[in-house]
This record gives C-alpha cells, structure tokens and sequence, in this order.
C-alpha cells in the first residue's frame, strides 16, 4: 500500500482527465464520419434519382 501513497492526485487526475479527452475525441471523430458517410450516400442516390427521371421522362430522342 505503500506505492499507492506515493502517487501523486494531482497527475492521476490529469492522466484520467487526458485518457477521457482522447475517447471524446474518438466518439466525436466516429459520429462525424458516420454524419459525412450519410450526407455522402443520400446526396448520391439524389443524383441517380435525377438520372433515372431523366431518363425516363424522355422522349426517345
């Protein structure tokens, strides 16, 4: 129990406050890219959305 005494509060805190800001900002990082991948995809199937009335909607020229 004697090591446990020597550990300084002030650095353990530090390093728990530094560990929890590195999963923040890895949760962050994840929702981002999850948000940038979806904004991506409905984008995407608007524009072939586009295409296909297009397409359809033509006259055969």
């Amino acid at each position: 129990m004697s090591k446990l005494s020597e550990i300084d509060l002030g650095s353990a805190l530090l390093s728990t406050f530094i560990l929890f800001g590195f999963i923040a900002t890895a949760f962050a990082f994840i929702k981002l890219s999850i948000i940038g991948i979806n904004y991506i995809k409905v984008n995407f199937s608007k524009e072939e959305g586009k295409e296909k009335r297009n397409e359809t909607n033509s006259k055969g020229f």
